[in-house]
């Protein structure tokens, strides 16, 4: 039997056991809700420890629709653009 595989672009293990699983994503378009889907079956692909918790953050570029906002989906929104910036 085989396991489906997923690229995960960035994970960053704290302790407390919490994982936080970065989706990095660059569009000339703002970021819809379908970032959710995609992140979330990766987080169910992944093989973690038990007792691990998942904490998804979104790196984007030109902005997110108010659509994924309201969702509440990601522990954090980080907009790259203005990290270059500053």
């Amino acid at each position: 039997m085989t396991q489906p595989g997923c690229q995960i672009d960035h994970l960053i293990q704290i302790k407390f056991n919490t994982l936080y699983i970065c989706k990095i994503k660059f569009s000339k378009n703002r970021i819809g809700t379908e970032v959710i889907d995609e992140v979330q079956q990766k987080i169910d692909r992944l093989k973690r420890p038990k007792g691990f918790s998942c904490r998804p953050v979104l790196i984007q570029v030109n902005g997110v629709t108010e659509d994924l906002i309201d969702e509440d989906y990601f522990t954090t929104v980080i907009d790259f653009s203005k990290l270059l910036s500053e």
